[in-house]
């Protein structure tokens, strides 16, 4: 019976792990993403391994025929609960000129060198979470947190290798992604490598608006499209279908994390800012009546536009004459990886 005992112990362990580092917020457990799909198969041979030397070396009995049960189905959630098939990277974009799409559609843009893509959010990035692309010749990973509502770029080269990602599930209120030469774990709010072979680095954060087409291309008329999307494989569900899924579910569900959130509304949508030294965040509900307005980083005097069209705050260095990036978020996920942040009140500012 020991042996069946422990075959139950390790589909229990492969079955369920990742799910105790994100609800537990053990982060010993972060093991389990890296190299999943490889230690689920070992898990899984070893398990059935000992299932059958318990079988071979005792006569069937109700005990060891309820323990097999539990263990093959315990096995066979590890397989459905793959984000390989929830979330199928998309490794291959096709661009053109966005003539027969709608000016209200959203879009993240960005622009590289010059070049301006626009990526639609709701047809193409976020049921699918990640893009791996190339823009001008240079890698760019385009990427979604359903959890955080946060869609970031980066420029994914590293120590001048194109790092390829996929998704890994989630830790800290905000997806984790891997990528595919060291399987490490990389942090999607941040870019930040968290675990694995790459720990420390930092994926550099390109500026990624999350506006409208019509408004973006006010900015870049000659911007690009973003028309056909190849994804790597097929999910578990059309992309249409986990778009609504994702809908539903994200307002209902608050994974842990390691920060208070009782300063606003857990899902109040802000805008954040991290720049020279100091971190602001600007809630929607202050802002949207607002227009143009000027706030201090310091020595730095920023001007800040709210477009209520395109529903984004932009910003740039009056002195320096530059764009500043500014990230969109749920309070819950700007709020934890930004636990010293200034949250910017009208009431409190001369507008």
């Amino acid at each position: 019976m020991i042996l069946a005992i422990t075959a139950l112990l390790l589909a229990l362990a492969i079955a369920f792990g990742r799910q105790t580092a994100v609800f537990g917020k053990v982060k010993l457990a972060l093991w389990f993403f890296s190299y999943f799909e490889q230690k689920r198969l070992l898990f899984t041979i070893v398990s059935l391994g000992l299932l059958a030397l318990a079988i071979y070396n005792h006569s069937f009995s109700i005990t060891l025929i309820w323990f097999g049960t539990i263990t093959l189905l315990l096995l066979l959630f590890s397989f459905f609960f793959d984000m390989k098939f929830l979330f199928p990277e998309i490794k291959k974009v096709e661009k053109g000129i966005p003539n027969n799409f709608p000016e209200s559609t959203k879009i993240i843009g960005i622009s590289i060198d010059h070049l301006a893509v626009a990526y639609p959010l709701e047809e193409v990035v976020i049921p699918r979470h990640i893009i791996n692309d190339m823009i001008d010749d240079k890698p760019v990973l385009i990427s979604y947190c359903a959890i955080c509502t946060s869609a970031l770029a980066f420029d994914s080269k590293m120590n001048n290798e194109n790092l390829y990602f996929k998704v890994a599930g989630v830790w800290r209120r905000n997806m984790i992604i891997y990528d595919t030469k060291t399987h490490s774990l990389w942090q999607q709010a941040t870019g930040e490598c968290i675990y694995g072979k790459m720990k420390g680095s930092q994926l550099t954060l390109v500026s990624g608006e999350n506006t409208t087409l019509g408004e973006w291309k006010k900015k870049y008329p000659k911007t690009y499209f973003a028309t056909k999307c190849i994804e790597a494989r097929k999910g578990y569900v059309s992309r249409e279908f986990m778009l609504k899924a994702i809908n539903f579910i994200t307002p209902k569900v608050l994974v842990p994390g390691f920060t208070d959130l009782s300063d606003l509304p857990v899902r109040e949508t802000v805008f954040g800012i991290d720049y020279n030294g100091i971190s602001k965040a600007y809630p929607k509900s202050e802002i949207e009546g607002l227009d143009v307005f000027m706030d201090d980083y310091g020595p730095k005097k920023i001007k800040l536009e709210y477009n209520k069209t395109s529903d984004y705050l932009t910003a740039s260095d009056i002195n320096e004459n530059k764009e500043i990036i500014v990230e969109k978020h749920w309070w819950l996920g700007w709020k934890e990886f930004h636990p010293d942040t200034e949250i910017w009140k009208k009431a409190h500012n001369k507008i």
